[in-house]
């Protein structure tokens, strides 16, 4: 039975991420008759809207989608990465080896819950919402660190 839980865990990890930006899809899809007419999908550093949509399947559907096969993109990466780890000619140890794939695994929490969230932006924020720079310097700066701490192999 723990082996068990063991593995749901570990699927829940790796495939949740997914379900943040299906689930803004789906929020989306329901309330498509109740969006605006045109919603920005990109903001400056001041917070600003730069860049709008139209409502239509390709303008509503393009956050989730694009956030998806970026996610997609990075879980591929994160395989190749961890095929040519297994193959190298020293091998890390289990428990070493699962706290690096635990650490990458977390860039694609940050990643689906960041698309999630700007993605539903169209059918909650008005018109003339202004994102604050904080947030955007805030999730520039998370990535940033879990991408480091992913990627670097800092030794205790």
């Amino acid at each position: 039975m723990k082996r068990l839980w063991k593995h749901l865990r570990a699927v829940f990890f790796w495939v949740g991420p997914f379900a943040l930006p299906a689930a803004a899809a789906w929020y989306l899809y329901e309330y498509y008759d109740n969006l605006p007419e045109r919603f920005p999908i990109h903001w400056m550093q001041n917070g600003r809207a730069d860049q709008w949509a139209e409502k239509s399947v390709q303008g509503v559907f393009y956050g989730p989608v694009i956030g998806g096969l970026v996610m997609l993109f990075a879980a591929l990466a994160e395989l190749l990465i961890f095929a040519a780890d297994r193959a190298a000619p020293v091998q890390l140890i289990p428990e070493a080896r699962s706290k690096r794939k635990r650490r990458v695994g977390w860039l694609n929490w940050l990643l689906g819950l960041t698309f999630g969230v700007l993605s539903v932006l169209p059918g909650v924020a008005p018109e003339e919402f202004l994102l604050p720079a904080w947030v955007m310097a805030t999730v520039a700066f998370v990535f940033v660190v879990v991408a480091l701490f992913a990627t670097l192999k800092v030794k205790r």
